[in-house]
């Protein structure tokens, strides 16, 4: 098998996307956007959320997920509730120490 097969296979790992993503503190958000700000209302707060995890190619450790907001700090208190209500909601679910939609 030549590099070029195994790169390929590499890129098509199944448990290569189970892995939680990690955010890196001075890296753009996971997917390359800049960080949003966090919404002012918690309904607001709840679908920035969901479409995060829903907009993810991997599973987010909550590190991840707190990477594609901006704010001072205010949503890393409220963030663990909101991913534990979409996973009740059924609108995410844990992978290791991640999270999907």
């Amino acid at each position: 098998m030549d590099q070029a097969q195994q790169a390929d296979l590499a890129l098509n790992d199944p448990a290569q996307d189970a892995k939680p993503v990690k955010a890196q503190k001075t890296a753009p958000a996971a997917n390359g956007l800049e960080p949003q700000a966090w919404p002012a209302t918690l309904p607001d707060q709840v679908r920035a959320v969901a479409a995060v995890l829903a907009g993810a190619p991997a599973a987010l450790s909550l590190e991840a997920v707190e990477a594609h907001f901006k704010s001072r700090g205010a949503h890393k208190k409220s963030l663990p509730r909101i991913l534990d209500t979409l996973e009740a909601l059924g609108r995410a679910r844990r992978e290791g120490d991640g999270w999907r939609g």
